[in-house]
């Protein structure tokens, strides 16, 4: 998709971010660490291809938190928004956290790809409504 192009960035503007290309999974997360983290019941994250994605500012604002031995979230250091996740298992790849693109842009992603996971650790209140697949 050579017309493909999303930006983003933290709160603050700090830190902003260029994506040439699709997000290749986009899913609703419901673990107990994401919602620690995001402070929200679930927080919606996209996979991209790590070529098609690049910080324009503020890299070196980027705080740095090791949720597990594999997991390496991103924050800015100013206003604290989590913008990017490094998956050890995954050097080709990097997950966004989608609310931080700008206006809302849909992140591409092939649409059966899109699903609630870690149900099994939601909150006991919140009951899912939509119909997308939901694994444990």
């Amino acid at each position: 998709m050579a017309d493909f192009k999303l930006t983003g960035g933290c709160q603050c503007g700090a830190v902003r971010y260029t994506i040439t290309e699709p997000a290749v999974d986009t899913h609703h997360c419901h673990c107990g660490i994401c919602r620690k983290l995001h402070g929200a019941i679930f927080v919606t994250l996209s996979t991209f291809p790590r070529s098609g994605f690049k910080f324009d500012q503020g890299a070196s604002n980027l705080g740095t938190f090791n949720s597990s031995e594999k997991l390496h979230r991103h924050f800015c250091k100013t206003c604290g928004c989590q913008l990017t996740i490094d998956v050890d298992s995954a050097p080709d790849k990097i997950v966004v956290a989608t609310g931080t693109i700008d206006n809302g842009a849909d992140p591409g992603h092939p649409r059966q790809t899109l699903r609630h996971a870690y149900v099994n650790s939601k909150v006991p209140w919140y009951e899912i409504g939509d119909k997308l697949p939901q694994q444990p």
